[in-house]
C-alpha cells in the first residue's frame, strides 16, 4: 500500500499509524464524508491464506456488532484488487501500554475510570456472546481526553486453539493468559474477566505481575505461583480496590466475577470510604497444586526369571503321534467315475445359480433401504420415505442444540438399515434449543437464585436498590424478566435488583462515564438524581459533563444529586447558498499567431470550500471564448461561512473568504 494510494477511489492513504503480524494499519482520509479513518488491510503475503482472510473477516463482522462509545466502530468492509481491508474509526491517541508507561503509577481515580470504560465495553461484547481473548493493553486505545475505545477482535471468535505455541496468536498476551488457558482449556467469559484483572494490577502497579525468560515459563506462574500482592509494594491503594483484582484473578474461575458487569459495580465502589477497611479476599478454594507424575520407563527386554519359565516344548514320540506330512499315495479312477462326478457338480452349479438369483431377486423387490432424512423437514423426509415405499408412523420431538426446529434428526430403524417394503418409521424431530421457565424470584434470596440460574447457563447481572427495611437486604426486589417466561438460557440475560442498605456514601466521580453508571449508584445508595443535558463537542453523547456535588463528598440516603449530560456536537443547519460570478473573456492569441487571427479559448478552475468541498481541491473546470456568467452552488452552515477562488489561464480573477448563507 503506496502513501497517497486510493482504495476503491474513495479513502485516501495518508501515512502509516502501525504494523501486526497479520496486517499493516493507516491513517487515511474518506473523501466522500471529509474525516480521518484508519484503514487495516491484510498484510499481502496472506492474501491467499484462507485462514487468515477468515480471521480477518471475523474480526470485522465481530467489531461492527459492537455499537459502544468505548469500543472502536468499524465503518466500511471491502476488497479491491484481492486486498481485504477494513475501514475503522480514527483514534487519535495511544495505547494503553504507552500510557502506563509514560504515567505510572497512574492515580486511583483515573485508574477506576479507565478502567470502568473498558469493562463496560467487554461487558456489551460479552451480551453479545463474544469472548474477546485476548485483551491486554496494546489492544486498548485512548484518547487525548482519556476516553477508552478497545480493538482488535481479530481472535474473538475466529480461534478456537489457545495453545501458547502459536508464535503469531497468544505469545504476545501471555502476560494476560488465564490459568485454565494455561492449561489448554479453552477460553470462556471468566478467561477475560482474568485478563481484566491482570491490566488493572498493571494500570495500578505499573508492571505486569508475572514475567520470565520465555512464554512457557510466564504461562505456568499463572496456574502454579500465588498471584502478587499490591499492597506489599503500594500501602496507599486501599484493600477494597486490591479486592477487586484479587477477585478477578483467582485461580479457580468459579472463585471469580461472575459477569463483568459484576466487577464493574463492585470497582465503582471500591475508592469509598466505608469500604477502605474491608478485609482482604480469600478465595474459597484455588486450584489444585501441579502434580508431577514419575516417568515410566518402556520395556526393552523381558525379565529373565520370565525367559527361564518358558521351557521349549518335547519332541512328539512319533511312535505314538505318526507324522503325516506324507501322502498316501492316490489311485486315479476310472474315467466314467469322473464323467459322472463331473455333470452332477454342473447340475448342483445351475441350481445354485438360480436358486442364488430368485434370492437376490426376492431380497432386491421386497427390502429396501432406509434413506438418510437427518437434518430435512418433517414434509422432505415424509416425501423421501414414500419415495422408498416407507410411512411416517409416530413423530417424537425432542430439544436439541444444534439442529433447527422442525427439522429431523434421527429415525427408527435408523438410515441405510435393511427393512421390508411398506415399514412405519418412527422420526425424531427437533423442537430447538432447551427452553426453561422462568420462575418468581421476587422475595428469595439473591445469592441462592444466582446460584441455580449461572449453573443453568443463564447471564445474571445485579442491579442494587438501596432499602430502609433490614429484611429486604440481599434479598431480590425486582426482575427483568417476567415469571412464566419460556427462555434459552445460553442466550439469555436478566437482571436481579437486590435490596442493599446503607447509613452513608461517598459521591463518585462520574466525568466522563455513562449516565447508567449513575442511576446504578442512585439506585444502589438511595440518593436522587437530577439530570440536565447539554451539547458539547468533546464529550460523547449520554456521558457525564459536570456533577454536583463533588468527588468524596458525604451523602446520605434521600439526598439528590446532579450532573449535566452531554448531547454531543451540536448540529448545525445546512443551508443552500447561490453565487453569480460574471467571468470577462479576455483574447489569448497563440505565440505563432504574430497577425491575432485566431483567438483561443480562456481556461476556468473553479475552487469553493463549504460542508461539502474543499477549496483545496478543483470544483469545476471550463473554457470559454466569450464573456460569460456561472452560478456557484454552496452548502453552508447556519453559523458558518463559504469561500471561492476563481482562476482565468492560471491567474486568480476572483475570490472571496465571505460567502454567508442567505
Amino acid at each position: 500500500m503506496e502513501i497517497g494510494e486510493k482504495l476503491s477511489g474513495r479513502y485516501k492513504i495518508i501515512k502509516t499509524i502501525g504494523q501486526g503480524g497479520m496486517a499493516n494499519v493507516f491513517l487515511a482520509r474518506d473523501l466522500i464524508l471529509e474525516r480521518d479513518v484508519a484503514v487495516k488491510v491484510l498484510r499481502y503475503d496472506f492474501q491467499n491464506n484462507q485462514d487468515a482472510i477468515r480471521r480477518f473477516q471475523r474480526e470485522a463482522m465481530s467489531a461492527s456488532q459492537l455499537l459502544h462509545h468505548n469500543i472502536v466502530e468499524v465503518y466500511d468492509v471491502d476488497e479491491e484488487n484481492n486486498q481485504q481491508y477494513i475501514v475503522m474509526e480514527y483514534v487519535d491517541g495511544y495505547d494503553l501500554k504507552s500510557f502506563i508507561k509514560k504515567n505510572a503509577p497512574v492515580s486511583l481515580e483515573l485508574t477506576v475510570s479507565i478502567m470502568s470504560q473498558i469493562l463496560s465495553a467487554i461487558e456489551v461484547a460479552h451480551k453479545h456472546r463474544i469472548i474477546h481473548r485476548d485483551i491486554k493493553p496494546q489492544n486498548i486505545l485512548l484518547t487525548k481526553d482519556n476516553e477508552v475505545k478497545i480493538t482488535d477482535f481479530g481472535i474473538a471468535i475466529a480461534l478456537s486453539d489457545t495453545s501458547i505455541t502459536q508464535t503469531n496468536t497468544l505469545l504476545g498476551s501471555v502476560h494476560y493468559l488465564s490459568p485454565e488457558q494455561a492449561r489448554g482449556s479453552s477460553a470462556t467469559t471468566k478467561s477475560d474477566i482474568y485478563a481484566l484483572g491482570v491490566v488493572l494490577y498493571e494500570l495500578i502497579t505499573g508492571s505486569v505481575p508475572f514475567d520470565g525468560e520465555s512464554a512457557v515459563s510466564i504461562a505456568l506462574k499463572h496456574f502454579q505461583e500465588s498471584f502478587p500482592r499490591i499492597r506489599d509494594e503500594l500501602s496507599y491503594v486501599p484493600q477494597s480496590l486490591e479486592n477487586v483484582v484479587l477477585k478477578a484473578t483467582a485461580k479457580d474461575p468459579k472463585n471469580r466475577y461472575n459477569t463483568v458487569q459484576e466487577m464493574l459495580n463492585d470497582l465503582s465502589t471500591s475508592l469509598s470510604a466505608n469500604r477502605m477497611n474491608e478485609p482482604l479476599f480469600v478465595p474459597s478454594n484455588d486450584l489444585d497444586e501441579t502434580v508431577v507424575l514419575p516417568s515410566i520407563k518402556p520395556i526393552t527386554k523381558a525379565p529373565q526369571a520370565l525367559v527361564d519359565k518358558v521351557a521349549q516344548p518335547e519332541p512328539l514320540d512319533e511312535s505314538i503321534y505318526p507324522n503325516y506330512e506324507e501322502a498316501t499315495p492316490y489311485e486315479e479312477p476310472y474315467r466314467r467315475r469322473r464323467g459322472i462326478f463331473r455333470i452332477i457338480f454342473i447340475v448342483l452349479l445351475l441350481v445354485g445359480i438360480a436358486l442364488g438369483g430368485y434370492y437376490v431377486y426376492n431380497q432386491a423387490s421386497r427390502f429396501v433401504n432406509v434413506p438418510n432424512v437427518s437434518n430435512l423437514s418433517i414434509e422432505e423426509a415424509t416425501s423421501l420415505l414414500a419415495e422408498n415405499d416407507l410411512t411416517v408412523n409416530n413423530i417424537n420431538r425432542v430439544w436439541h442444540n444444534t439442529i433447527a426446529t422442525g427439522q429431523v434428526i434421527s429415525s427408527t430403524p435408523n438410515s441405510n438399515e435393511r427393512v421390508r417394503r411398506n415399514t412405519t418409521v418412527d422420526l425424531t424431530v427437533s423442537n430447538g434449543r432447551e427452553q426453561v421457565e422462568i420462575g418468581n424470584y421476587v422475595g428469595e434470596d439473591y445469592e441462592t437464585i444466582r446460584r441455580q440460574l449461572t449453573q443453568a447457563d443463564f447471564i445474571v447481572d445485579i442491579r442494587w436498590m438501596a432499602t430502609t427495611d433490614p429484611a429486604e437486604v440481599g434479598i431480590i426486589l425486582e426482575q427483568s424478566i417476567q415469571p412464566g417466561s419460556r427462555v434459552i438460557p445460553s442466550e439469555t440475560s436478566i437482571t436481579l435488583t437486590v435490596g442493599n442498605q446503607v447509613d452513608s456514601v461517598t459521591m463518585q466521580d462520574f466525568y466522563n462515564l455513562s449516565l447508567d453508571m449513575v442511576y446504578s449508584f442512585a439506585d444502589a445508595f438511595g440518593v436522587y438524581v437530577d439530570v440536565t443535558y447539554e451539547y458539547s463537542d468533546f464529550i460523547p453523547s449520554d456521558q457525564v459533563i459536570s456533577q454536583s456535588p463533588v468527588n468524596a463528598t458525604p451523602l446520605s440516603p434521600g439526598d439528590t444529586i446532579s450532573v449535566v449530560v452531554s448531547q454531543g456536537p451540536e448540529e448545525e443547519e445546512i443551508i443552500p447558498t447561490t453565487e453569480i460570478i460574471d467571468i470577462e473573456y479576455v483574447p489569448v492569441y497563440a505565440d505563432n499567431d504574430t497577425e491575432m487571427a485566431n483567438p483561443l479559448p480562456n481556461q476556468i478552475v473553479v475552487y469553493i470550500g463549504d460542508s461539502t468541498n474543499n477549496i483545496n481541491d478543483v470544483y469545476r473546470e471550463l473554457e470559454i471564448t466569450e464573456s460569460q456568467r456561472i452560478q456557484l452552488r454552496f452548502f453552508i452552515p447556519s453559523n458558518g461561512t463559504g469561500n471561492y477562488r476563481i482562476l482565468r489561464n492560471g491567474e486568480v480573477y476572483a475570490e472571496s473568504d465571505a460567502v454567508y448563507p442567505q
